[in-house]
């Protein structure tokens, strides 16, 4: 999603309209935030992306539904910080499949049917119709703005009512190849709210909520995300709770392969 980065790996839901809304007798209007200067708004994402540890293993209680399709899951997570995330799904306790997810590859294991692939994240990109970007999924499970750079032109949308800023400005004509990201910042500008991210010439859209926040040894994470996936083959609803949180321990990341285990069709 970043110029060739094109988000993946989970995603979401957002809670924001851009359009203005009509309040009756019956409604509260929400009150105006204390106003936040656009250089101040990039310095706390910038803060917020460098806010992470170094290590996290994580429990997660996940809801999938695609279509008609609706199963829940957990999964264990490992992460080393710029190195690998690996993950372990289990369905009613019994695990089903693992993956390893570096810098440049996806190695996924199916204990159920006994096999195993392993390709360049570029690859699977292709094959998914969604880009993989390793650091983009750190940015989900950290609570990052997902493609922030501080050296990117960003701008300020017009919002008494919620701090945003846009890669774009609203009603701005856009290139047909142009990726827009829509950052939501809480109202108490500690964590994000939302992440909106738009791919017209993929036709790929993705949002991402963060509903709850916690803090571990002093880092502030995520403890419930809804995501939104939107693209030609997919259309996916993610939501995700943290059960279990860990930044301390150091976990090995490593994936065993059985040697019995063929390569999957």
């Amino acid at each position: 999603m970043l110029n060739k980065t094109k988000f993946s790996f989970v995603v979401l839901c957002l809670f924001i309209s851009g359009c203005a809304k009509q309040w009756t007798d019956s409604e509260t209007k929400p009150e105006k935030l204390p106003k936040l200067k656009q250089k101040d708004f990039i310095t706390k994402l910038d803060s917020i992306s460098l806010g992470s540890p170094k290590f996290m293993y994580t429990k997660l209680k996940v809801n999938y539904k695609e279509g008609d399709r609706k199963f829940s899951f957990k999964t264990t997570l490992k992460n080393v910080q710029d190195s690998a995330v690996i993950a372990l799904v289990s369905f009613a306790r019994i695990p089903v499949f693992s993956a390893l997810i570096d810098t440049s590859s996806l190695t996924l294991v199916n204990k159920k049917d006994k096999c195993y692939s392993k390709d360049l994240l570029l690859n699977f990109s292709k094959k998914s119709g969604v880009d993989f970007r390793y650091d983009n999924i750190e940015e989900v499970i950290y609570g990052h703005a997902i493609g922030f750079s501080k050296k990117k032109k960003y701008h300020m949308l017009n919002d008494p009512f919620n701090y945003k800023l846009s890669s774009h400005r609203k009603g701005q004509n856009r290139r047909h190849k142009d990726i827009v990201y829509t950052y939501n910042l809480h109202k108490n500008q500690k964590h994000l709210e939302s992440t909106h991210i738009q791919i017209p010439f993929d036709s790929v859209e993705v949002k991402v909520n963060y509903l709850e926040w916690q803090t571990s040894e002093g880092y502030l994470l995520p403890k419930k995300i809804v995501l939104n996936l939107q693209t030609p083959k997919v259309s996916a609803n993610i939501q995700m709770e943290y059960t279990r949180i860990d930044v301390l321990t150091p976990e090995p990341l490593f994936l065993i392969i059985p040697e019995k285990y063929e390569k999957c069709d």
